[in-house]
């Protein structure tokens, strides 16, 4: 292959490189106690972004987020905060996650949405919100789509068709005691009708009592 054909090869792949990450949405995880912040996104890997750390008193073990193309995709819209584990120490405090994915596409029809968060709390509680921005901004909140959902609730609501692209967001935000110990699912997902709350919510309980589990297990452990 001469120059020119292999020239014109890399900026083929390169068009098709950038024609892909631009269809795609983006995914991004923020987690915060007021003073202290960590983040992620799904650079690395597309569809999922996962934080683990320490942010002030809290520990996270397992912070993941998932979205398209890891699940669902850009028309059929799921934004998924998959496994949430977090314990604190002696002092407790107010934690905020908040996950977002850009790029959901334009609907011809109206769109259902179901929101849902499940899963354990001891010395803890959880409350979760949930938007809808058509501006496509990351952690927009231009259209509310369920308030203070508190843990094994859900809502579901129905709106107009959407000029998109769009971006969907949820908050959740923790308050826990000392020794406490936290363990949820929360979810957005664009349901056809709320006939799929319950497999959902079975879905998502079983996941908040293994991940309840497994950190439960941690603490117990002896230290080295």
């Amino acid at each position: 292959m001469n120059f020119r054909c292999t020239s014109l090869t890399i900026a083929a792949f390169a068009i098709a490189a950038s024609y892909t990450l631009a269809a795609r949405g983006e995914i991004f995880l923020s987690v915060t106690d007021g003073a202290h912040t960590g983040s992620a996104n799904d650079g690395s890997s597309p569809g999922i972004a996962a934080f683990s750390g320490p942010i002030g008193n809290f520990t996270t073990s397992v912070d993941a987020g998932a979205g398209f193309p890891a699940v669902g995709s850009a028309t059929d819209a799921i934004l998924d905060l998959t496994s949430l584990d977090l314990t604190t120490g002696t002092a407790g405090g107010t934690l905020t996650i908040s996950l977002t994915e850009t790029g959901f596409a334009t609907t011809t029809a109206a769109v259902g949405f179901l929101s849902r968060i499940t899963g354990n709390e001891v010395g803890s509680s959880a409350v979760m919100n949930t938007y809808l921005d058509t501006s496509n901004t990351p952690f927009g909140t231009g259209t509310l789509l369920a308030s203070g959902l508190l843990d094994n609730q859900s809502s579901f609501v129905t709106v107009p068709p959407i000029a998109g692209p769009y971006s969907l967001t949820e908050i959740v935000t923790v308050i826990a005691g000392g020794d406490s110990l936290t363990s949820l699912d929360a979810a957005i997902i664009d349901a056809p009708e709320p006939g799929s709350l319950a497999l959902l919510g079975l879905g998502l309980l079983a996941a908040g009592a293994l991940g309840l589990r497994r950190a439960a297990d941690r603490r117990a452990l002896p230290l080295g």
